[in-house]
């Protein structure tokens, strides 16, 4: 067992075992851990050296516990604790079964635009959620939005202002454009690039909802038109 696992093994405590290590995020390790109890599993997120080294965890796990008790939608994946292994800082969640909406564009391509607005209504029920309760998520990308059979679920929500990076809910706003144009096309954004309804058709109400300067999920949720209750109806929305 290498030093890194043995230090999780023995901080997490003899409640959890580390079963294995999955695909990381960046520069971000991650575990998985059994319940002993219950068999429920964890997901154990590590920071990077550098990161860890400027962090007091005693003050990030107080932080992300506060977190935790202010979350609760099915949208969201709540945080659960944090801690240090070693010379690694680390937080958890609940293990999510399924894959990111960065490794499904990477798959497939562009999200068909139904798909697409399907997602959107999900990052934005837990990102309201969020925001009413006085949390921004301050590091949304694909990468953190999970596509699952319990449906989509936004995670590390609050960790980043855990960090002590800024946060706030114009920049999960602004985040919120940047996965629209990246899910509908495909592609990551750039710099200096037209906008989505320059290089694509779209229907007047989505062009209308980009343009639009949301200041927090609650108003952009609000702003989109309801579910069709028809398929003649649904053909039209996303004609």
């Amino acid at each position: 067992m290498s030093e890194l696992r043995t230090a999780l093994a023995d901080a997490l405590g003899p409640l959890y075992r580390i079963e294995r290590e999955v695909r990381p995020v960046g520069e971000y390790r991650l575990f998985v851990a059994t319940q002993s109890q219950d068999g429920s599993e964890l997901l154990v997120k590590i920071l990077p050296a550098a990161l860890s080294l400027g962090i007091n965890d005693l003050q990030f796990e107080r932080a992300v516990l506060l977190i935790g008790e202010r979350l609760n939608h099915p949208n969201l994946v709540k945080p659960r604790g944090a801690g240090r292994a070693g010379s690694f800082v680390y937080h958890t969640r609940p293990f999510v079964p399924g894959t990111t909406l960065r490794a499904w564009i990477g798959n497939n391509g562009a999200i068909p635009l139904a798909r697409t607005v399907e997602i959107l209504r999900g990052i934005l029920s837990g990102l309201a959620h969020a925001h009413a309760a006085q949390v921004s998520h301050g590091e949304l990308k694909a990468e953190n939005v999970l596509l699952s059979d319990d449906g989509v679920l936004v995670a590390d929500t609050g960790i980043a202002s855990a960090l002590g990076k800024p946060a706030t809910t114009r920049n999960d706003m602004a985040a919120v454009q940047l996965l629209t144009r990246e899910m509908l096309t495909g592609a990551k954004p750039t710099i200096g690039e037209e906008p989505l309804e320059q290089t694509r058709t779209l229907p007047l109400w989505l062009t209308e909802w980009l343009r639009s300067r949301w200041t927090d999920a609650g108003r952009a949720l609000a702003g989109m038109r309801p579910p069709p209750s028809s398929s003649s109806q649904s053909s039209q929305l996303f004609a």
